[in-house]
């Protein structure tokens, strides 16, 4: 519905630190695909990857590199979209990426803010 409530987002958080590989898989494209539409493109990856970025503080790489090189690794007929399959079927089989993609949404610095918080 365009919101998020507080059940959605404790079982948002929970699919990614203990769901299984392909639900986080499913999960991350269904972020990446802002629109909906059953496709990520390259501006909906880089838009999303300069907001997680934001969010959790990494920076090995920036959203423009993060972005051409997903789509040089895993657009497979290179039509600049992305489907649920050629993301799954390409992070999977590639261990950097997914390595790459895992860390991107490690949420211990935005967890170490709320924590301070609660201290202060």
């Amino acid at each position: 519905d365009g919101f998020i409530d507080f059940l959605e987002f404790i079982a948002a958080i929970n699919l990614v630190i203990r769901g299984k590989i392909d639900q986080k898989l499913k999960w991350y494209f269904k972020l990446y695909d802002a629109d909906g539409n059953g496709c990520i493109d390259k501006k909906e990856l880089l838009s999303i990857f300069r907001a997680i970025q934001a969010i959790n503080g990494y920076t090995n790489m920036s959203a423009e590199e993060f972005t051409n090189m997903i789509f040089q690794k895993i657009d497979v007929n290179n039509d600049g979209e992305l489907t649920l399959e050629e993301f799954i079927n390409g992070v999977e089989k590639d261990e950097d990426l997914m390595e790459l993609i895992t860390k991107s949404f490690d949420l211990s610095n935005v967890l170490k803010v709320i924590q301070n918080g609660r201290r202060n």
